[in-house]
């Protein structure tokens, strides 16, 4: 198999030093990778020392109760299942390190048309639906198995017009369901665009995004903890105070005497620190809020406790950094020249825009 850098996805731009994988070529000016089986089936992408996405072909199996699909904590728990094609990209946007996996299966049948389109078997179509039922990713430490794959796709050698299978049952079914299939025939350079658009898309989209049209099962809710709110630090005589939001150790956050009631504090569940003139870089976990004395946030042991003088405090937990470097706010957006109460996935609407 042959993996090549998809044309048209700018912002995944990389370079063969990126690359970390042991048999490449180059070949009409574009890298190409060949994937064997085994210790060569793997490709990691990285770019500016970061993880960005690993492609994995014909993963393959331990003997051991069939449970592991050799991707770190993988598992299926019942019977084998083996997908050509894994691809897991990593987002930081959201949490640090969060994978997000989409299989790939190549069928070399194709069944009826549909408007005018071919179409795989219906049967190459369920396979993606079992796949995705049957593996799940699990926590080692508490032993809880969740759901892991967002969607599975087949790749088949059809044929149509664009507008024809644009309108297919599968094609249209991946914005449905994320279960579907694209046309992918050797110089048919037309309806290849399908595929590359789509992975072009899910690189670019926030994880707040993906994990918000997954369609949750009947009776719960599922809950995208996405708000977050922007906090002024200022200097204070608690020790450590402003050196620790500076190097990411920060374990408390507390507020001034008012804060803002049109902030609600049900449902925030991070903080991102904001330095007067610079800007922001870090997200913090919120993982508890309580009241404390003024006294007590300033650990200031010269004056007594004014009981009436009571702030929110913000216990932290450093989750990930935003930026490698401090990114300038508009600062007009702040609540009291103090705080943005936003979301993740609205986040850029608070930067400084260059209008040059």
């Amino acid at each position: 198999m042959e993996y090549r850098n998809p044309r048209g996805i700018d912002n995944f731009s990389i370079e063969s030093e990126d690359v970390e994988h042991r048999n490449r070529m180059e070949m009409n000016g574009l890298f190409t990778w060949e994937f064997g089986r085994g210790e060569h089936s793997r490709i990691l992408f990285r770019k500016d020392g970061v993880e960005l996405a690993e492609l994995i072909y014909n993963p393959k199996y331990t003997e051991k109760g069939n449970d592991n699909v050799s991707i770190p904590k993988l598992v299926v728990p019942t019977v084998p299942q083996k997908p050509d094609i894994v691809l897991q990209l990593t987002k930081n946007d959201l949490h640090n390190g969060m994978k997000m996996t989409y299989l790939f299966d190549a069928k070399y049948r194709i069944g009826e048309k549909d408007n005018g389109a071919d179409v795989p078997p219906d049967d190459a179509i369920n396979q993606m639906h079992r796949y995705r039922d049957a593996i799940y990713y699990k926590d080692y430490d508490s032993g809880q198995l969740k759901k892991e794959v967002i969607g599975g796709y087949i790749l088949f050698p059809g044929t149509g017009e664009p507008h024809d299978v644009a309108k297919s049952r599968f094609y249209e079914s991946i914005k449905e369901v994320n279960i579907g299939a694209f046309p992918l025939r050797p110089k048919d350079e037309q309806n290849r665009k399908f595929l590359e658009e789509f992975i072009s898309d899910i690189i670019k989209r926030k994880s707040s995004e993906t994990i918000a049209e997954i369609i949750p099962h009947k009776g719960t809710v599922l809950e995208v903890h996405d708000r977050v709110l922007i906090g002024l630090v200022s200097p204070s005589s608690r020790k450590n105070y402003y050196k620790d939001f500076e190097n990411g150790e920060a374990k408390l956050y507390y507020t001034g005497a008012n804060f803002p009631t049109t902030i609600s504090l049900d449902g925030l569940h991070y903080l991102i620190p904001y330095f007067k003139g610079q800007g922001i870089k870090d997200v913090y976990k919120i993982t508890c809020i309580r009241t404390i004395t003024g006294k007590e946030a300033k650990q200031d042991e010269g004056t007594d406790a004014n009981v009436t003088d009571l702030r929110l405090a913000f216990e932290l937990e450093f989750s990930h950094e935003l930026f490698d470097n401090i990114k300038p706010i508009d600062s007009s957006k702040l609540i009291s020249y103090t705080f943005i109460d936003t979301a993740f996935d609205k986040i850029d609407e608070c930067f400084v825009i260059d209008k040059l």
